[in-house]
C-alpha cells in the first residue's frame, strides 16, 4: 500500500509506514520534495491551480506501476479510526486496508451532509455556467451516468476532499473516467476574471463526481472519520455541540 500525502509546503510531520509526502504544484514552484507531481513526462503539475490535489491523483494513475493499493491524503487531513486522537497509529494501515478491500471497493471519508442540495453547496465556489457545462459533458460522453448525476446533485450527501484508498486497478478506472470528462470540459470553460478560489474548479467538481461514480456503479464504501492535524479533541467536541444547537 502507498498513501500519497499531498502538500504544497515543506513539513516535518512524521508519517506512519506506507505513507509518503508528495509535493503538488511543483512545476510552478521550487521543488522541496523528491516525490512530486512534476516528475516524468506524463504529468499535469502545471494545472495544479485548477486541479488542486488531482495533479497528484493523475500522477499516481499514470506513473505508479508497482503499488497494488493506493490512496490520497492531505498534509493536514488523514483517514483515521479515532478522530479524537492525534496518534498516527489510528491511521489506516496496509494490513487494515487489505482486509477491508476484500469486502469494500473504496475506503473513504464520511459523507458530508449539507443543509442545502449538493448543487447549491457546490455553487458557493463554482459558477453555474461551469456546472451546466459539466452536466452537458457528462450527458454527451457518459449518458448512462446522467440519472445518478442528477440524483446526487439534487440530494444533500456527498463524499468530499478527494481522499480515498482503493486497489490500483480501480483507481485507474476511476481517474480515466474522471479525466475524460474534464479533458472535454476544458474545451468550453473560460476562466477569464476568475478568483483564485473559482479557478480551483476541477478540484471542487471532482469531489462530487466521486459520489456520482460510486453510486452509479454500486460500489461499496467503508467510511472513516477525518483527523485534522493540529485540531484538538475539544475543538471537535465544541464544533459537534455547536452543530446540534444550530439544527434546533
Amino acid at each position: 500500500m502507498k498513501i500519497y500525502v499531498v502538500t504544497h509546503k515543506p513539513t516535518n510531520y512524521k508519517l506512519p509506514d506506507g505513507y509518503s509526502f508528495m509535493q503538488v504544484n511543483a512545476a510552478n514552484n521550487s521543488v522541496f520534495c523528491s516525490l512530486n507531481d512534476a516528475l516524468g513526462e506524463d504529468n499535469i503539475s502545471l494545472k495544479n491551480p485548477y486541479y488542486c490535489e488531482l495533479t497528484a491523483a493523475y500522477w499516481v494513475w499514470k506513473n505508479d506501476k508497482q503499488s497494488k493499493i493506493v490512496g490520497l491524503a492531505h498534509y493536514r487531513r488523514f483517514l483515521t479510526t479515532n478522530r479524537f486522537s492525534a496518534s498516527t497509529k489510528n491511521y489506516i494501515t496496509a494490513k487494515k486496508a487489505e482486509k477491508l478491500l476484500n469486502k469494500f471497493d473504496f475506503i473513504s471519508t464520511k459523507q458530508y451532509k449539507s443543509g442545502c442540495t449538493v448543487k447549491e453547496h457546490l455553487l458557493e465556489n463554482v459558477r453555474e455556467r461551469d456546472f451546466n457545462i459539466l452536466r452537458s459533458v457528462v450527458e454527451s460522453t457518459n449518458a448512462d451516468y446522467i440519472n445518478a448525476f442528477d440524483k446526487v446533485f439534487a440530494g444533500r450527501k456527498s463524499y468530499l476532499l478527494n481522499m480515498f484508498i482503493c486497489k490500483k486497478t480501480l483507481w485507474d478506472d476511476y481517474y480515466k473516467w474522471l479525466f475524460t470528462i474534464f479533458t472535454e470540459m476544458e474545451k468550453y470553460v473560460d476562466m477569464t476574471g476568475y478568483s483564485v478560489q473559482e479557478q480551483r474548479l476541477y478540484g471542487f467538481l471532482s469531489e462530487r463526481l466521486f459520489t456520482v461514480y460510486v453510486n452509479k456503479n454500486g460500489y461499496k464504501v467503508k467510511s472513516f472519520p477525518t483527523h485534522i492535524v493540529g485540531v484538538s479533541k475539544w475543538q471537535i467536541l465544541f464544533e459537534k455541540i455547536g452543530k446540534i444547537f444550530q439544527k434546533r
